[in-house]
């Protein structure tokens, strides 16, 4: 019997591949989520009743997120994986969101113009080349008018990005800050794509963490061909839009 190997690496998501890169003490992590998601995302929701809009995350994985989310004031969560161990542990971080092990293209047909946002947080990278648009296009039905979409990837142009490309057999695209905003145009308006800011381990770290950069960046500029308009400083970039 054929079985195509995305499906078998997502059904078996959590014990042959999270497992093995995670701690089993989940404190580190949700501590980790709850700053970078002030960081990076509770900026967007200024000037919105946090307990009144619909949420959607798509990829929720283990729920850090939205267990983030949560701690913030946020009730009305959904969120979809196609791992059903991390729905599991999902289920026990966050049990007041809804938690569905379903395929996200077939929940977003089902939604139409249902959520104030959609997040995805390391998951478009995982999406093919030639569905990424569609996959988007869905999305956008499930938003309600002037509704907004969030996308988290990893940065192909950060210093580390190979290994971030290749650490995860599932991963189907890369993307920079120029091929995201140019697939966001084609789907959705008003698109910015940002640099994601950093959760710093220390204040040592935080305050040496500039000069290091600066130094680097002249000694890109002395290399040329552009390479100091790279953005190789952060490891993820977010594109923020609208319906």
């Amino acid at each position: 019997m054929d079985i195509h190997y995305r499906d078998l690496l997502f059904s078996n998501y959590q014990k042959t591949h999270v497992h093995h890169l995670d701690s089993e003490d989940t404190r580190p992590k949700l501590e980790w989520f709850n700053r970078y998601v002030r960081l990076n995302y509770l900026p967007y929701f200024r000037g919105y009743a946090l307990s009144d809009i619909r949420v959607l995350e798509i990829g929720c994985n283990k729920g850090f997120l939205m267990a983030a989310l949560a701690s913030l004031g946020f009730r009305r969560l959904t969120g979809i994986d196609l791992s059903p161990d991390d729905i599991q542990v999902a289920k026990g971080l966050v049990p007041e969101a809804e938690l569905l092990c379903t395929d996200a293209e077939s929940h977003l047909e089902q939604k139409k113009a249902t959520y104030d946002f959609v997040i995805l947080k390391a998951v478009l990278e995982h999406v093919s080349k030639e569905k990424v648009i569609p996959f988007l296009m869905k999305v956008r039905n499930a938003l309600k008018e002037d509704g907004m979409i969030i996308i988290d990837v990893p940065n192909m142009d950060w210093l580390m990005a190979q290994h971030e490309r290749y650490m995860d057999f599932t991963h189907e695209v890369g993307f920079t800050r120029e091929s995201l905003a140019q697939v966001m145009r084609n789907v959705f308006r008003d698109v910015q794509v940002v640099k994601g800011r950093a959760v710093v381990e220390s204040r040592k770290v935080e305050f040496l963490r500039p000069f290091v950069l600066r130094s680097m960046n002249w000694m890109f500029r002395i290399m040329g061909e552009g390479s100091s308009d790279l953005w190789w400083d952060c490891r993820s970039i977010i594109a923020v839009a609208r319906k």
